[in-house]
């Protein structure tokens, strides 16, 4: 038998796709169709998918038995609101491309640089330790990254490839046999993402007090 939340959970991600859906497909010919949205748009889509994404993390996770209810309005509460925080943080982590914030006007812009992936660490990190699901222990050895400012280059397009290959993780749409080694997939590419971030961040926080100084 079906609780009020997962219906209503299941009646808002059918309105979500369905809204995705029409978002992936309006325009004036088959040509705008195909091509890529602009940043605008891209952001718009992956604001919808991520409240399908959260609803099903937050589902997976009562299933798993990962969340147990006590007080039911202080649990809805805190729910909404790190609900929306989430949502939030999967924007951000999914609309932001380093390679695109390093360079402005043709040239390096450590400070941007440094700020944005400073925050994108911090979001990935309250994605890790408030998704139930998530909260398992990665595999392996601990992903390192050497702050060397000859490797900047390499470092910038690998943190777009983990985060997009983080995104791409079946556990935001379906569940399956080989569920375990999927989650723990999605938590080293975020484990990674949170690295490479802050090495990144420190990186270019470190080359943008340089600049600064030689002037």
């Amino acid at each position: 038998m079906m609780t009020k939340e997962t219906t209503q959970g299941i009646a808002r991600t059918t309105l979500v796709f369905v809204l995705v859906a029409l978002l992936n497909n309006s325009g004036p010919s088959l040509m705008a169709q195909q091509m890529p949205p602009n940043p605008k748009q891209k952001e718009a889509i992956l604001r919808l998918k991520a409240i399908i994404m959260v609803d099903t993390l937050n589902q997976r996770a009562r299933e798993l038995g990962l969340v147990v209810a006590t007080d039911e309005e202080q649990e809805e509460f805190f729910r909404k609101r790190l609900t929306a925080q989430l949502q939030e943080d999967f924007v951000k982590l999914g609309t932001t491309n380093v390679e695109t914030v390093a360079v402005q006007a043709g040239s390096l812009d450590y400070k941007s640089l440094s700020a944005a992936t400073a925050d994108l660490k911090n979001r990935a990190t309250r994605i890790k330790y408030n998704v139930p699901i998530l909260m398992t222990p990665a595999k392996g050895e601990k992903p390192r990254y050497q702050e060397n400012p000859d490797q900047l280059s390499s470092m910038l397009p690998e943190l777009n490839r983990l985060i997009d290959s983080f995104f791409a993780s079946p556990i935001f749409r379906e569940n399956s046999a080989n569920d375990a080694a999927l989650r723990a997939k999605a938590v080293r590419d975020l484990d990674s993402i949170i690295v490479l971030s802050d090495t990144i961040s420190k990186l270019a926080k470190r080359m943008s007090k340089a600049v600064a100084s030689s002037k």
